[in-house]
């Protein structure tokens, strides 16, 4: 192997973009960075805040360093994850951070500003946005620097907040009381990580229920943020009432809804969520989402509030994101929206596996996260078994009642809101004690789940107002371990009628999990929505502050209640042990195939190459997603020391093989490659040279 043929291969397959200003190649470990620390920036409403500017130690190409706006999350400042700014910075972008409304430095700017509170990324914080990216785009001293035409928003938690904002709001009117109309500046794509398109969803949860998160904002529990005093008593005023669909009215009216814009916007769109996360689940950024009709994507994974933070799967996040940044932003065609849109990290079942921070995780490309190709459908039995087929026979209803202890006079919306004692765990739980009802079947065989279940529940509610959550488990058959969560998801209502049957269909958040032979899945219905583990055990939303009772249908379709549950056969899983490469000292690369223990011993191939995921090549009964250029060709099952080791075999006794794939002795790969991926695929047959098989996952090493 020659180091030409890869830069034929790069020049050959058209990877290199043909436009006018094209991306500067950065050296090995990016371009040096200078920062602008301290940059004055005053709102039209006379706000005062502070901005940093990092970009490029180098001369800027004739078009000028793109923009990247960079949000951080609530209660931090714009130093937030400087080393992902800088990484950024130093591929070629201008990153613009700043402090935003009522945090980092600018709180001490305006204690007597009477715009000096947070109204979570509602009006005010869209506009200030809008303002920000004018001002960098028109800052004399940078002209010629930066392109204020080619910008991208990014951000997580607050940050993701506004990011999903601009894509929205790209070219529309914004404006906030007192504030002149202005027209948001066009962007060229938005990244949000750690937040829903609109928070409302998860605040409010279908306009019927409230967040344990939102509650703490407005309660007053995020003492190191001013929070908005309107906003905060109309929040405080909707709970006290007991009234969501009121407060949900009132946001709409205020235009803090953007999904309808988003399913217009022409703005492309990358969005992190992890599927634990502490604040919200990804279902309602997912929803929003899959309504757009411009390029979209989505990686679901660890990286999140409260969880563990994987160093991979971050990795993986921090590529892929500079991978949309080149294609939107210089114009690299990467074919990064031409891949699957929605990437699922696969949850390891074993506690030990799934808490550790190098464990690396397994990962599903699909169509979609939210509607799956095919489910099985499995009815809630009155002798609480799940079965692949209806009752023949009449069938008793079950029973969900929540009871308050009658002396606990204080367990009032009031008293909940103000005091932290009563919102206890503990204590709600002694004075609203969780009542359930439990369903369960076992795996005959490993399966695996990839997309969102979805529940249907014909139900009988005895007062207007109630609650009933669903939670999804599994847990293993080996001595020890422990149920864990996979989805859920919660109906309620305000306004039902006492004895009048209703029929819901709740769509659970979608998960990944390869399942074991023997497990049990079950199902719970509660009257309290709470979260369970891997996730640190709390209320979901608060619960109903009164007694009710609901009665759960049991029967065939349409009258009685199911679960269509997306299971289906194990599909093979590739690994790497890393998600970039250094073109300067490129170290090995080493993937781990997992094909199932169903497959142990079965043959296998893997190939790698320079050319993306499209067109893939068509084996057998399957598709391998890999494109089949000249390194695709050289590698598929090659043995040829020392680049490539165990691209094709046997897997072991537990379904699974190592491969190796070194370039270290080529070293220094050229820079030509720097924005480029190597794709690794597999194939496993179904037995030994049989004639069907299953491809796995594409894998990605970025090189830079």
């Amino acid at each position: 192997m020659r180091l030409a043929p890869l830069v034929a291969a790069c020049m050959l397959t058209g990877l290199t973009t043909g436009q006018v200003c094209t991306r500067p190649e950065p050296p090995p470990g990016g371009m040096p960075t200078q920062i602008d620390l301290f940059v004055p920036v005053t709102y039209s409403d006379g706000y005062q805040t502070y901005g940093s500017l990092i970009r490029p130690l180098a001369p800027p190409p004739a078009c000028g360093w793109p923009v990247v706006v960079f949000v951080h999350p609530l209660g931090q400042s714009r130093g937030f994850d400087l080393p992902q700014q800088l990484l950024i910075a130093s591929q070629g972008y201008a990153v613009w951070s700043y402090d935003v409304r009522g945090q980092g430095q600018a709180q001490a700017l305006n204690t007597t500003h009477p715009g000096a509170g947070t109204t979570l990324w509602g009006a005010v914080e869209r506009l200030d946005l809008a303002e920000q990216i004018t001002f960098v785009a028109n800052e004399p001293g940078w002209l010629g620097q930066l392109d204020g035409t080619r910008v991208a928003v990014m951000g997580s938690s607050q940050g993701g907040g506004h990011a999903w904002n601009a894509a929205a709001h790209s070219g529309q009117p914004v404006g906030a009381p007192g504030r002149p109309t202005v027209t948001f500046p066009p962007i060229a794509c938005a990244i949000a990580t750690e937040l829903v398109a609109d928070p409302v969803d998860d605040w409010l949860r279908g306009g019927a229920m409230f967040s344990s998160w939102f509650l703490e904002a407005i309660s007053g529990s995020y003492t190191g943020v001013p929070f908005d005093a309107g906003f905060v008593q109309t929040c405080r005023s909707a709970f006290l009432a007991q009234d969501p669909a009121g407060l949900a009215a009132t946001f709409a009216a205020e235009g803090r809804r953007c999904g309808p814009l988003l399913a217009n916007s022409t703005v492309p769109m990358l969005y992190g969520h992890a599927f634990y996360d502490a604040v919200d689940g990804p279902l309602a950024g997912l929803m929003r989402m899959e309504a757009m009709t411009a390029p979209h994507r989505a990686l679901l994974g660890t990286v999140g509030h409260g969880v563990v933070d994987n160093v991979g799967e971050r990795a993986l996040r921090e590529s892929l994101t500079l991978r949309w940044l080149h294609r939107f932003l210089w114009g690299v065609p990467n074919e990064v929206e031409l891949e699957q849109p929605y990437v699922l990290a696969e949850v390891p079942l074993r506690d030990a596996d799934r808490d550790d921070p190098n464990w690396r995780w397994s990962h599903a490309h699909v169509a979609s996260a939210l509607t799956p190709a095919s489910s099985a459908r499995w009815f809630l039995h009155d002798d609480f078994v799940l079965r692949d087929s209806a009752p023949g026979a009449p069938q008793a209803n079950a029973v969900v009642q929540q009871t308050i202890d009658p002396l606990a006079t204080t367990f009032t919306p009031n008293n909940y809101l103000t005091q932290p004692s009563v919102r206890d765990l503990t204590n709600v739980l002694a004075v609203c004690p969780l009542q359930e009802l439990v369903y369960a079947f076992a795996t005959t065989a490993e399966t695996q789940i990839e997309a969102s279940p979805t529940l249907h529940l014909q139900v009988v509610p005895d007062q207007p107002s109630w609650m009933l959550a669903a939670l999804l488990t599994v847990q293993s058959s080996e001595p020890g371990a422990v149920e864990a969560l996979l989805a859920s998801g919660a109906i309620a209502s305000r306004t039902s009628t006492q004895g009048l049957p209703e029929a819901f269909d709740l769509r659970l958040a979608p998960v990944a999990m390869r399942i074991p032979a023997g497990a049990t899945l079950r199902l719970r219905l509660r009257n309290l929505w709470l979260r369970e583990a891997p996730m640190v055990r709390a209320l979901d939303a608060a619960p109903i502050f009164g007694d009710f009772r609901v009665d759960v249908v049991h029967g065939a379709a349409p009258f009685g209640s199911w679960l269509d549950l997306p299971l289906k056969p194990v599909q093979p899983r590739l690994v790497t042990d890393r998600t970039w490469l250094d073109l300067a000292t490129p170290q090995p690369i080493l993937g781990t195939l997992r094909g199932g223990s169903a497959r142990a011993g079965f043959p296998y191939f893997a190939a790698m190459g320079l050319s993306g995921h499209q067109p893939s090549i068509p084996f057998l009964n399957d598709i391998v997603p890999i494109d089949g250029d000249w390194l695709v060709v050289l590698s598929a099952a090659s043995s040829q020391a020392p680049f490539f080791s165990g691209l094709l075999g046997f897997l072991d006794a537990q379904g699974e093989a190592t491969l190796s794939f070194d370039f270290s002795t080529a070293a220094p790969l050229p820079q030509i490659l720097n924005g480029l991926q190597f794709t690794f695929a597999a194939f496993v047959w179904d037995g030994p040279w049989a004639p069907t098989g299953a491809a796995a996952n594409p894998c990605d090493v970025m090189l830079r």
